[in-house]
C-alpha cells in the first residue's frame, strides 16, 4: 500500500480491512497452521525481519509511543510472530496506538491462540463474552482468510531512488497528518493525486486516518475526490470506514459524489454503517438531491402515476410514500429519499421528460393533470 520501508511508512487501519472482509468474496481459505507452516520451512517468512519488528516494537511500547509499536508489531504480526499477534490484539482491544476494534482483536488473539500463547486464548474468551452472532461472524470469516504476509529475504537492500523518495515522504506526510510537508510539496508542483502501487492516493490516506485539516488542504490543492483504489474505494469512502463526520460532510460539499459505488457495488454511507458509525450513517440517510432535482424526480412520478400534484421541489410525506411505492416495485431499497438512483431509473421508465399543467399554474395535488408531448 505504501512507497519505502513498511516498517517506517505503517499501515492502514483495521477498520478498513473488516469493512472490506465484511464485503467481499472469502478467498484462499487456506488452514492457517498449515499455511504457517509450510511459510517458515520454505522461506517465505523471514525470520530475522519478523524477530526485530517486535523487539523495536516493544521499545516503543515501553517508550509510550503506542503508534509506533503498532506499525512495528503489524508487520511482524502479519508475517506470523506470535508475540507481535498477541501485543497487537491488546492494542486493538484498548485503541491505543490505533482506533479501537475488537474483532481485528479478535483475530490477532486467535491467530496467536493457534501458536499454544496461553494468555492470548484467556484474554479472547473474555473480549468475546459480549460478542453479537454478527461479531463472532464477521470474526472467523477473517480468521478463515488470514494469510501470513510473504517477505522475501535478501541480502542487499537496494536504495531507493529520489521520485519514489519523495513519494515515501509524501505518503507519510498524508498518513501523519503533516499540513506543513504537504503545503510545501503542493508548492514544488508535486502531483497531489499521485497513486501508491495499490492505487491509493494522499487524500485518501489522509481520510482513513482522521486527519480533516490535511485532507481539506488536499481538496482545496486539487485532490480528486473521484479516485478509486484497486477495490474501487474514494477518499469519502475512506472517511466513511474511519467515522469522520465532518470530514465526510465537507468531501460531499467539495463534490463527492455519495452514490459513488466500490467494485462490489457498496456506497460510503453502506461502509460507515457496516463499521458502526451512526452519525456518519444518519448523516447520509438524510441526504437528498437538491430541489431542482427532486422536482424533476416528483415530475417523472406524477407522470408514472405514484404522485398527485404539483412538482414544487419540496420533498414532504406525499413525495416520500410515492418514493417508497415505486422503489418498492422496482426492486429498491424503500428509503423515500429521492438519490441518484431513484431519479436514473425514474428516467429510464418515462423515456421523454413531461409537459406539466400543474407547472403551469398553481393547482392542488388533488386537481393536477399531467400532459405529455
Amino acid at each position: 500500500m505504501f512507497w519505502g520501508d513498511p516498517i517506517n511508512t505503517g499501515l492502514l487501519g483495521a477498520e478498513y480491512i473488516t469493512v472490506l472482509v465484511m464485503r467481499k468474496p472469502i478467498f484462499g481459505m487456506l488452514p492457517l497452521i498449515g499455511t504457517m507452516a509450510l511459510g517458515i520451512a520454505f522461506g517465505m517468512l523471514n525470520p530475522s525481519v519478523v524477530y526485530a519488528d517486535f523487539e523495536e516494537g516493544k521499545k516503543a511500547f515501553e517508550a509510550e509511543d503506542y503508534s509506533a509499536a503498532f506499525r512495528y508489531w503489524q508487520m511482524s504480526a502479519d508475517q506470523g510472530e506470535a508475540r507481535s499477534q498477541l501485543y497487537l490484539a491488546r492494542l486493538y482491544r484498548d485503541g491505543m496506538g490505533t482506533i479501537q476494534d475488537k474483532i481485528a482483536a479478535s483475530l490477532y488473539y486467535s491467530l496467536a491462540s493457534v501458536q499454544n500463547l496461553k494468555e492470548a486464548s484467556e484474554e479472547q474468551k473474555i473480549l468475546v463474552k459480549n460478542f453479537t452472532e454478527e461479531d463472532t461472524e464477521l470474526a472467523n470469516k477473517l480468521m478463515a482468510s488470514w494469510e501470513p504476509i510473504y517477505v522475501p529475504v535478501v541480502s542487499e537492500k537496494l536504495p531507493l531512488s529520489a521520485a519514489d523518495k519523495e513519494k515515501a515522504r509524501w505518503f507519510m506526510a498524508a498518513e501523519k497528518g503533516n499540513v506543513k510537508i504537504i503545503k510545501e510539496m503542493v508548492e514544488t508542483g508535486f502531483d497531489v493525486n499521485v497513486r501508491d502501487p495499490d492505487g491509493w492516493t494522499a487524500l485518501m490516506l489522509a481520510a482513513l486516518n482522521n486527519h480533516k485539516v490535511t485532507s481539506s488542504s488536499l481538496i482545496k490543492a486539487g485532490a480528486d475526490l473521484t479516485v478509486t483504489d484497486s477495490l474501487g474505494m474514494t477518499a469519502l469512502m475512506a472517511a466513511s470506514v474511519a467515522g469522520n463526520k465532518k470530514l465526510v460532510a465537507y468531501m460531499v460539499k467539495s463534490g463527492a459524489d455519495i452514490e459513488q459505488e466500490d467494485s462490489a457495488g457498496e456506497t460510503a454511507e453502506y461502509m460507515a454503517e457496516q463499521a458502526g458509525h451512526v452519525s456518519v450513517a444518519r448523516y447520509f440517510s438524510s441526504m437528498e438531491l437538491p430541489e431542482d432535482q427532486v422536482k424533476k424526480a416528483q415530475q417523472l412520478l406524477i407522470a408514472l402515476g405514484y404522485l398527485e400534484g404539483s412538482a414544487d421541489g419540496k420533498s414532504g410525506p406525499k413525495t416520500s410514500e410515492a418514493v417508497k411505492k415505486f422503489q418498492k416495485d422496482n426492486a429498491q431499497k424503500q428509503t423515500g429519499l429521492v438519490r441518484k438512483l431513484l431519479l436514473e431509473t425514474l428516467e429510464g421508465k418515462v423515456p421523454t421528460e413531461p409537459v406539466l399543467e400543474a407547472d403551469k399554474t398553481e393547482v392542488s395535488f388533488e386537481s393536477a393533470a399531467v400532459v405529455t408531448n
